[in-house]
């Protein structure tokens, strides 16, 4: 179900990523002011420059970019667990594969702070899922 919400998520990031990028910038500004009134000077300096970096580079190019990788993952993902229900165990090394996209392609193609951020956000769950999943191969042929 996660996969489908995600490939919807997605599609609407893809076709509006001007908008998309508008509320992220104001959501991380949001974040570092509330940091800033919490943080001591030094920390905030830090912070301020970590944030001010991902702003700069929430841009409608990575937007898209950021999208299609994200799509890809949640279609490889959606299609690896339809496997996995049949249980065919090509479908955890598919979804493995996926989790790999997700990981690497934000890291290549986006970079900075905002491939960091767009890759950890695709891999989090993934990850605790594969382990999951990992404990049923012996059922699967």
């Amino acid at each position: 179900m996660s996969a489908v919400s995600g490939l919807w998520t997605q599609s609407e990031r893809l076709w509006n990523p001007g908008i998309t990028a508008d509320k992220t910038r104001e959501t991380f500004e949001a974040v570092r002011e509330n940091l800033d009134r919490q943080g001591s000077a030094a920390q905030t300096k830090t912070m301020d420059k970590m944030f001010q970096a991902i702003i700069d580079q929430t841009t409608e190019e990575n937007i898209k970019t950021s999208a299609i990788i994200m799509l890809i993952f949640e279609s490889l993902s959606l299609y690896a667990a339809y496997l996995m229900w049949n249980l065919q165990r090509k479908g955890y090394f598919l979804y493995l594969g996926g989790i790999a996209v997700a990981f690497a392609a934000p890291l290549l193609m986006i970079g900075g702070w905002m491939g960091v951020i767009t890759a950890m956000a695709g891999v989090f769950f993934s990850i605790f899922m594969a382990i999951l999943y990992a404990f049923n191969l012996k059922h699967m042929y």
